[in-house]
């Protein structure tokens, strides 16, 4: 650009640059990491490696492209790709389920770099100036989910941390026969996330990691379900032992429970603060035994 950046950018695979900036007079530069690709009337004339092209030399593969069909001067539908030919790295994310039907969040970051430009950019389709990282990434996502899938659906949740090699075997495999038929070479694949999508899960299964057992691990994490929402009884599911609540503690308010000293008439207003469920079981048992007492005297 004018400004002296350049649009290749670090995630950039192809540029198409402005047909209408380009003449007979044009010098095509190409940088050391990568290569451009011309398309004139829809055929590809040259694949330029890096270095100064100057489109009327005659050792230049356009020259002698344009010299077959006679042409004088470039025809205006002509079109440079530059395309990156340096290392790449994106990362497809989604979502499986294993064998006992457990949702598993995974990352796949895959590694890669074009070696036959050529292919790739008769290939790919896209509306804009530039095929980004994100766009190959869309492109190879479903070949990556069903093989992701194809190793988790038949594998039980206590097993799949077991399976990352055979996960990424499994990827390689159908990345890079996909990848080849576009002209792009696949270095490497690696998992870098598969975890359960319940983040409740994934608490027990750190637990479980541990040394807990599993009881104890559920155990533990519906304790901090409880202490989170100031539940005194969070003490006891930790320690595994019953709550018992203090009595003194337990209020009923009106109108669920009867007042004391006898039915409430209709006109009476509800007591202002509740009812405490110790003092009404004292006085209640307490009238009942003084009463078969006195009646035990007579």
């Amino acid at each position: 650009m004018e400004n002296g950046t350049s649009y290749m950018s670090q995630d950039t695979i192809i540029f198409r640059y402005p047909k209408e900036n380009i003449t007979s007079k044009s010098l095509i530069i190409v940088q050391p990491t990568e290569q451009a690709v011309v398309v004139i009337q829809g055929q590809i004339a040259a694949v330029l490696p890096p270095g100064t092209h100057n489109v009327q030399s005659p050792q230049n593969p356009i020259s002698s492209f344009l010299s077959k069909f006679r042409y004088t001067s470039l025809p205006f539908d002509t079109v440079v790709y530059f395309v990156s030919t340096t290392r790449h790295e994106v990362r497809v994310a989604g979502v499986s389920q294993t064998d006992d039907l457990v949702p598993l969040e995974y990352e796949v970051a895959v590694y890669f770099r074009v070696v036959n430009p050529g292919l790739l950019v008769t290939n790919v389709q896209f509306h804009e100036a530039f095929f980004k990282d994100g766009n190959l990434a869309n492109y190879i996502s479903p070949i990556i989910d069903q093989e992701v899938s194809q190793v988790l659906n038949h594998v039980k949740l206590t097993e799949v941390f077991k399976k990352f090699a055979d996960i990424s075997t499994a990827v390689t495999a159908g990345l890079k026969t996909f990848l080849g038929e576009i002209g792009v070479e696949l270095i490497s694949v690696r998992i870098t996330k598969l975890i359960p999508q319940d983040p409740e899960l994934r608490r027990i299964l750190q637990l479980r990691d541990l040394g807990l057992e599993v009881y104890d691990s559920v155990r533990m994490g519906l304790a901090r379900l409880l202490a989170e929402s100031g539940n005194p009884a969070s003490v006891n599911m930790a320690l595994g032992v019953p709550y018992f609540p203090t009595l003194s503690s337990i209020v009923i308010g009106y109108p669920y429970f009867p007042i004391l000293g006898g039915a409430q008439a209709p006109s009476q207003q509800p007591p202002a603060a509740g009812v405490n469920i110790q003092q009404v079981l004292k006085q209640t048992f307490g009238a009942t035994s003084g009463g078969a007492q006195s009646g035990s005297s007579q």
